[in-house]
């Protein structure tokens, strides 16, 4: 009798399973999808014209405050209102989108940037009706340096032909400087906080850095208020607007753990 090989697979961690399930379908719920709406119409208001793809850096003030699920809802959101829009995992070092929409890491912007693979080939094209995503990629040992290049600068350049939106998940800003390098090359940033999680010293810390890089704040969305609000968070002008509890957290953890695809 054969034994049967024994194929050990890496578990996915709690963080990734909850998270995923956060990300828009059609199963969210009426309030969920009406509030991503609602803050797509504030972006969008909030926008410069022009006649190039506008380009949105979405960060956090630290880690675990819910920005890669609202890079990717946002990304989401105004994919259905038909435009053509690209969302970019620019947080090498501790990528997760590829995790939440069920995508391969490698091949991804790190391996062209690199010269390793082509811009087309590493386009992972309608994840979902209209949406495009391009993947983190390998874990490069000088992300801030890679992203610092003409390689990156001429990327955004080309994809800005391609698409109305595109939608950049960069790490933390207080963390390290990626978020602040791919400012450079948008017209506005999003910056996510999450209630019981961000201080007011971390929300302040952030936008100081932010501030630093002269790019326009669009605004920042509030995530885990209290369901009974039911009012969604954005912060615009130094004010509270609307708010809107999903309610939810997680622990996350900066750290090079993640080397699978």
């Amino acid at each position: 009798m054969i034994a049967k090989k024994s194929i050990l697979k890496k578990k996915k961690r709690p963080i990734d399973i909850d998270e995923a399930s956060r990300v828009l379908n059609e199963k969210s719920s009426f309030e969920t999808v009406e509030t991503y709406k609602a803050i797509r119409t504030n972006v969008m208001f909030s926008m410069p014209k022009t006649d190039n793809g506008k380009v949105i850096v979405v960060t956090s003030s630290a880690p675990g405050e819910g920005k890669t699920t609202t890079s990717i809802n946002l990304a989401i959101t105004f994919a259905q209102m038909g435009a053509k829009v690209m969302l970019i995992d620019c947080d090498l070092r501790k990528s997760r989108v590829h995790r939440y929409l069920g995508l391969e890491r490698k091949n991804g912007i790190s391996n062209v940037l690199c010269g390793f693979s082509n811009l087309d080939k590493a386009i992972k094209v309608n994840v979902r009706e209209n949406l495009d995503v391009l993947p983190a990629g390998e874990i490069p040992p000088n992300p801030a340096e890679l992203m610092e290049t003409e390689e990156f600068k001429n990327l955004i350049a080309e994809l800005q032909k391609r698409y109305d939106y595109i939608f950049i998940d960069t790490p933390p800003i207080t963390v390290v400087t990626d978020a602040a390098i791919a400012m450079k090359y948008s017209m506005g940033t999003i910056v996510v906080i999450r209630q019981d999680v961000t201080t007011f010293d971390m929300m302040d810390a952030a936008m100081e850095s932010i501030k630093t890089t002269g790019v326009k704040i669009l605004g920042a969305i509030m995530l885990g208020a209290e369901q009974k609000s039911k009012k969604y968070g954005y912060y615009k002008n130094g004010k509270y607007g609307y708010k809107y509890g999903y309610n939810y957290t997680y622990d996350y953890k900066y750290e090079d753990d993640d080397k699978d695809s």
